[in-house]
């Protein structure tokens, strides 16, 4: 006899959907209900994006455009949960946790964390209850996810995967636009066609045998890293030092950079200054100047200061400021 699966909750609450606009000097980037994450952007340009965020009884689906700009997302999904990401019209690589990452189907839990680069990009998110899907899967496809996800991201590079995944979802969210908050029968309907067609890729894609390569020792070294210089922004540690700190030589520390973030330790160091820089000149807070900002994150040479946020970010400090209404 056919096992049934339970995708209904006992005490539904109702469907959610907003929608949001956001840029390198918002914090609406990393104002995700339920996800810890953090981002910084990374690469130069005008960063802008929009999302729409769908939550289902036990699912949750978020569309992200990401424009103009590399972004760095480091952090963790919420707790018991197992997130896929669908990507598409990506430029260029990213990486997800160390591995190439670009157009296709991707798949992670809150054991392994989040460390991602993201390029200019187009992603759906499915965040799906850890125990809903374990037991739909292992049901309905008789695989088992938790094992699969083990060691690590599970990741399918295929442009045509997506394609074939992401105009279903789109109608998904499109949908909900017309549904009311409290139709909890049609949000568990929805969550489960969301199941049926994500279930049997699983299957087939993320869950075929893994890559012999492992990321995992460069990933710590990163995050461990990144826990260091954030503390310590507004004094930046030589290189030494955080070589001493961290237990490992000049050589590996820029190996783990180049492969987890495509940048090396330097560079990530300054990109976190300077986007804490603009947060603070962004803010519009009384009687704030550039200096302030120079200050406060540990620049000491103004010019050069300027000239790196000006690269990173298409302006001056001061223009930023001005826009905010503070005093230059």
């Amino acid at each position: 006899m056919q096992q049934q699966i339970n995708v209904n909750a006992s005490a539904a609450p109702p469907i959610v959907r907003c929608q949001r606009q956001f840029s390198a000097d918002s914090d609406s980037m990393e104002c995700i209900p339920g996800w810890e994450v953090e981002c910084l952007q990374v690469t130069p340009g005008d960063l802008a994006g929009c999302s729409v965020d769908l939550h289902l009884p036990s699912i949750q689906l978020l569309y992200e455009q990401y424009r103009n700009a590399t972004t760095y997302h480091f952090g963790a999904n919420p707790a018991d949960t197992v997130s896929l990401g669908i990507a598409f019209d990506m430029e260029g690589d990213g990486l997800l946790n160390g591995h190439r990452w670009s157009d296709g189907l991707c798949a992670f839990d809150a054991r392994s964390g989040l460390d991602s680069i993201v390029p200019p990009t187009q992603l759906i998110s499915v965040v799906m209850d850890r125990a809903l899907v374990n037991e739909y899967l292992l049901a309905t496809e008789h695989v088992n996810l938790e094992r699969c996800l083990s060691g690590g991201p599970a990741i399918v590079a295929s442009g045509r995967l997506a394609r074939r995944l992401v105009e279903p979802l789109q109608l998904v969210l499109a949908f909900s636009e017309s549904v009311s908050p409290e139709a909890s029968a049609v949000g568990a309907r929805m969550q489960l066609s969301v199941l049926e067609l994500l279930g049997p890729h699983i299957a087939a894609e993320l869950c075929a045998p893994a890559s012999a390569k492992r990321q995992g020792p460069y990933v710590d070294v990163v995050r461990r890293a990144r826990e260091y210089l954030t503390e310590c922004q507004d004094a930046p540690p030589e290189i030494g030092e955080l070589c001493a700190v961290l237990g490992v030589s000049r050589r590996w520390l820029q190996l783990s950079f180049n492969e987890v973030l495509q940048v090396n330790p330097l560079t990530y160091l300054r990109a976190l200054r300077l986007g804490g820089a603009r947060r603070m000149l962004s803010s519009g807070g009384a009687g704030i100047r550039v200096k302030d900002a120079v200050e406060a994150f540990g620049f000491w040479h103004l010019s050069r200061f300027s000239h790196d946020y000006h690269a990173l970010f298409g302006e001056l400090p001061s223009e930023t400021l001005r826009r905010s209404g503070g005093l230059a």
